[in-house]
């Protein structure tokens, strides 16, 4: 078997939920009922925590902000609290008002860099660093050890009949596309009709299970009085997540580094020895040339980090017996 790859195991799924729904349908009291599982720590973006007495303990501390760097550090400050037998609840109450937000720097950077002439839209430029905290957000409520809950708000989804007319076909989030695949479980709220003047209860409020990856929640499952508690059964508990391989900075890092000299400055950064590295390379790929310099920084990189260096009074000469690394082959790689 290739040494690419390792046996599975079970790993650890907290519940990261986005809850969207047309507007007073208790999204927000959704929320508070993940006070009956654990703590909360609640980025409050619409204030809908005010509707909570806080003399009445109700095992929630809050965040007002938009901030999706404050969203990134309420997550990381969830991690440090949780425990297998602790886990809190990271909710972003509402992510609609966040991606609002983003929309506006993508505006705004437009307006920057045109020098004014492109304001109230966003160039395809500006969306890069727009919408990068929202990747870095997303990368981290997948990895957290708590359990996570975005609220969004409801906007209208539309399909094109076949005679060219868009058509109403119920309601989607207003958020950011790729959220979708960074959450588990999508739920849709909604309220029951009421007799005029007749003030709602929880029991009035429902959920519609239109997203899940778990077959313990599957789609089409309608919940009465919906509280995250009721989603409990599609958690799993194992081995913590494991980080994604991303080779983003490798990449960056090869395409900067295009001559001997900036490879070989790189060489001496890791506390290497030139020698050792000319031997790696030449063995690797025999006659080498300068078009190559990407190539032959990936083929160090990935040397080094699969065999790291000893201690230092190990150390005596460069070689494992003392001796310089020399074959006498040195002078087609000039660093």
């Amino acid at each position: 078997m290739s040494s690419l790859f390792t046996k599975p195991t079970a790993q650890e799924r907290t519940l990261k939920v986005l809850v969207y729904g047309p507007t007073k349908t208790g999204k927000s009291h959704f929320v508070h009922t993940a006070t009956e599982a654990g703590p909360v720590l609640w980025q409050d973006t619409e204030h809908g925590s005010d509707f909570y007495d806080p003399d009445e303990n109700h095992g929630f501390r809050v965040l007002y902000s938009k901030d999706p760097e404050k969203a990134i550090a309420a997550v990381k400050e969830g991690d440090t609290i949780a425990t297998n037998g602790n886990r809190p609840v990271v909710a972003l109450d509402s992510f609609s008002s966040t991606w609002f937000m983003q929309q506006e720097v993508a505006e705004e950077l437009t307006a920057k860099w045109s020098r004014g002439k492109d304001k109230g839209r966003a160039s395809f430029r500006a969306w890069g660093p727009a919408k990068k905290p929202l990747k870095k957000f997303y990368d981290a409520i997948m990895l957290s050890k708590c359990h996570v809950i975005l609220t969004a708000r409801a906007k209208m989804k539309y399909e094109v009949s076949g005679g060219g007319e868009p058509k109403e076909v119920g309601l989607a989030p207003d958020v950011e596309r790729n959220i979708l695949y960074a959450v588990d479980i999508i739920l849709e709220t909604g309220i029951d009709e009421l007799p005029k003047g007749q003030a709602p209860t929880s029991e009035n409020f429902y959920a519609l299970v239109v997203g899940s990856r778990n077959p313990a929640l599957p789609i089409g499952t309608e919940l009465r009085d919906p509280k995250f508690l009721d989603l409990m059964g599609a958690a799993k508990e194992g081995d913590t997540l494991k980080e994604i391989e991303e080779t983003t900075g490798e990449q960056v890092a090869a395409a900067t580094i295009q001559t001997w000299e900036q490879l070989g400055a790189w060489i001496k950064t890791q506390g290497r020895d030139a020698e050792e590295a000319k031997a790696i390379l030449r063995e690797k790929h025999g006659k080498v040339k300068a078009d190559d310099i990407p190539d032959y920084y990936i083929t160090l990189k990935a040397h080094y980090e699969d065999n790291p260096l000893p201690d230092p009074e190990d150390l005596l000469g460069g070689g494992e017996d003392g001796v310089p690394f020399d074959d006498g082959a040195a002078s087609d790689i000039p660093f």
